[in-house]
């Protein structure tokens, strides 16, 4: 065997090389494993540590993706055997340079799609700079986030979250190796990554694993980013009756990975709703030994206990559009938008439920339910009242810089994704995750590799410049200045002239505002499970 090789804390690695959009060569390493396979009786519990090895182990294929759905088949691919980690570098120790600044990509996906594999996460765009980049898998859906109301059966939940907490723990310890910088981590991911970025903010267990985050359009305030205690129905959806977590427990890990993925979404789940939580996904916990999380995380925000480093939040300017790309994921035939405004963590009186729809709906829709409406509503209710919001309350007592940002540079490159779906060529705006393809190749459609020409070249390399920046200093942009004024959410507009700018959606935003400083947000009622 020929290639770079790494001896990591569990033994020797071999990786392959790869090419950056510059033409320049960088060192990759896949398919590490950073814990046990959780299979058998670790199948949804917490992570253990990966065990070491003899000999070189081969990591120059990307391991196995976690047991999720195909975006476009809609058949089940990945394994449960899906703990791995890629490490992408321009150096290694054998060429001595001082250790660079590390960036941890979280992926996207829900809590139920996505992986951190190469498909997902190529290197190209990022690596034009000297960083060392790391991806990785997590449990999704119900082997990640089942969550059983016993403490005794030790199935607490958020068991993908602490899948995530445990590659930070692995590369605290192995990413010198790499020429990495254990002392300088930059967490980032999109979506439900970047939901994951604020998980990891609020969680105690996660302090010192990191010391800047940025979060793309996910915010642990998002309703969707939250899920349920359901192992009984889960179990019930099998024909069986079952009478105690106990049983259903072991019934549940008697099935196969297959058999038991494909019960899980016998649980309603529309991918569109935004208002609602997830069947499965992260929840608060009982205090237990391998908790990540026991208090609501609004709480800890507002009290300034989180883990206090440098952040980045934002948005893409049209989030609600990712609407029309449904034939994607799962939405039930009788899915009214309109009809369904109000998140289930704003907890209101029934009377004053319906004067807030009517006023919401006002707000969408007053000129008549129309897409617009609609995708301005999504975009609002799924991603920016939470990243708003939860700016807030970090901001009354951080101790580091916040900056907020909204992507608005619709490149060639976007509009290209927007012919595939069929979108009129005069879709304005940038729809939820689009700012994604200016860190990584669009390779999430099978088979399908965006078009990069001069402008969105130039673009991405801007983008990249933005994000590496703030990962070896925390100062992101020359011009962008971080939100110190609760009433003046001050941002920076990414677009082909990219400046500053005051009042984020102001007009809309103060209406949510309004609501949740009334109202407030309950995360603590999460036991109730799906209906």
């Amino acid at each position: 065997m020929s290639g770079p090789t790494v001896a990591v804390k569990q033994g020797t690695i071999l990786g392959t090389t790869g090419v950056n959009l510059n033409g320049e060569e960088f060192y990759k390493f896949l398919g590490i494993p950073y814990a046990k396979p959780p299979i058998g009786p670790l199948r949804f519990k917490a992570p253990e540590p990966s065990e070491p090895w003899v000999g070189t182990r081969s990591c120059t294929q990307d391991g196995s993706p976690c047991l999720n759905m195909h975006p476009v088949t809609k058949k089940p691919i990945g394994s449960e055997d899906c703990l791995f980690l890629n490490v992408h570098t321009r150096s290694l120790p054998k060429h001595p340079v001082s250790l660079k600044p590390v960036m941890v990509f979280i992926h996207g996906g829900a809590f139920t799609l996505g992986s951190g594999t190469q498909q997902m996460c190529d290197s190209k765009f990022l690596l034009t700079k000297d960083i060392v980049l790391v991806s990785m898998n997590y449990r999704l859906g119900v082997f990640g986030f089942l969550s059983l109301e016993d403490n005794m059966l030790d199935v607490p939940g958020n068991a993908g979250l602490k899948d995530q907490t445990m590659a930070l723990r692995w590369v605290q310890e192995n990413i010198a190796c790499f020429n990495g910088d254990p002392g300088n981590v930059t967490i980032f991911g999109i979506s439900a990554g970047g939901a994951s970025v604020q998980f990891q903010i609020v969680s105690p267990t996660a302090k010192g694993l990191f010391h800047k985050a940025i979060a793309q359009s996910g915010s642990v305030l998002n309703p969707w980013a939250w899920g349920q205690r359901n192992g009984l129905q889960l179990a019930e959806k099998l024909g069986k009756k079952v009478t105690s977590e106990k049983e259903a427990l072991i019934l549940l890990r008697g099935l196969s990975d297959v058999q038991l993925y494909e019960t899980s979404l016998l649980l309603t789940d529309d991918f569109m709703n935004m208002a609602v939580r997830r069947p499965f996904g992260p929840i608060i916990e009982k205090p237990n030994p391998t908790a990540f999380l026991c208090e609501d995380p609004a709480l800890i925000l507002a009290t300034g206990r989180y883990n206090q480093v440098p952040q980045i939040l934002g948005a893409c300017s049209n989030e609600g559009l990712i609407y029309e790309f449904s034939t994607f994921f799962r939405v039930s035939a009788d899915f009214q938008p309109e009809k369904q405004i109000i998140p289930w963590n704003v907890k209101l009186a029934a009377e004053s439920k319906t004067l807030w729809q009517k006023r919401l709906s006002q707000l969408y829709y007053k000129d008549g339910v129309k897409k617009s409406g609609v995708f301005e509503q999504i975009g609002d209710v799924g991603f920016y009242v939470g990243v708003t919001e939860s700016t807030k309350l970090a901001l009354k007592n951080a101790k580091q810089p916040i900056y907020l940002y909204k992507f608005s540079y619709q490149a060639d490159m976007v509009k290209q994704l927007y012919k595939l779906m069929r979108l009129p060529e005069s879709t304005a705006g940038v729809a939820h995750g689009m700012d994604g393809n200016f860190l990584f190749p669009c390779r999430w459609i099978p088979g399908v590799e965006l078009e990069v020409n001069a402008e969105d070249a130039k673009a991405i390399q801007s983008v990249v410049e933005i994000w590496t920046n703030f990962a070896y200093t925390g100062n992101p942009h020359t011009q962008w200045e971080p939100v110190t004024d609760l009433e003046n959410l001050k941002y920076l507009d990414i677009d082909k002239e990219t400046q500053m700018r005051n009042q984020l959606l102001k007009e809309r935003l103060d209406v949510w505002a309004n609501l949740t400083q009334n109202t407030g947000f309950s995360l603590t009622a999460l036991d109730t499970p799906a209906k």
